[in-house]
């Protein structure tokens, strides 16, 4: 819980040349099917309710924190602090930097961090997220098109010494919510037996 503390302090400093007025607070909640990340589950397959808080000011600045129950044996909650700068190149491209902290309040031997680094442009993008320490790298590319009333999406990402998933995705809003049906594959470098592939839904708000 260390390094959710850093997070803090430095956000209260980075934030106390700001006034309030050019800052927003904004809050999100979801409930899925199954929380996939990077291709595998982090319940057992079984739903997951999540949820954060970002505060954001107008120069691109940003920090929060979001929270999911998790399961396996190992932990039963996971609590990540993020904060980060976002800009735009353009109309049709952008950028994202910046650093997360995953941690296990009940397992502090699961806690790692990365730096992260994203480019987007004409809705494709290209992620790269650099370990922190002994962690490992992680790398992402994907596209997003409109169709009808909502976007379909497609993903493939590489986790160094982990394995490699695909995810295709089809969102649309509903009223103040949005709704989300997903199919993951992920292909382990453990070999076969612990590849995993499935889908999930997901409503948020």
């Amino acid at each position: 819980m260390n390094i959710l503390k850093k997070i803090f302090f430095v956000s209260l400093f980075s934030l106390s040349s700001l006034s309030f007025t050019e800052v927003s607070l904004s809050g999100n909640v979801a409930l899925t099917t199954d929380y996939v990340w990077r291709g595998m589950t982090q319940n057992d397959g079984d739903p997951s309710i999540s949820g954060g808080f970002d505060l954001e000011d107008d120069s691109g600045f940003y920090l929060g924190v979001w929270a999911a129950n998790v399961s396996g044996g190992t932990s039963s909650i996971e609590l990540d602090g993020y904060l980060g700068y976002s800009g735009s190149f353009n109309d049709d491209s952008g950028y994202d930097i910046g650093f997360i902290a995953y941690t296990y309040p009940d397992n502090d031997a699961l806690d790692f961090e990365e730096l992260y680094l994203t480019i987007d442009f004409y809705g494709a993008y290209v992620s790269y997220y650099n370990g922190v320490d002994t962690a490992p790298n992680y790398a992402e590319v994907g596209y997003s098109v409109d169709a009808g009333p909502g976007s379909f999406s497609i993903s493939y990402g590489d986790y160094e010494n982990t394995g490699e998933n695909y995810l295709v995705g089809y969102e649309f809003p509903a009223g103040d919510f949005t709704l989300g049906f997903y199919y993951s594959d992920f292909n382990s470098d453990a070999g076969a037996a612990s590849d995993q592939d499935g889908g999930f839904f997901t409503i948020s708000y």
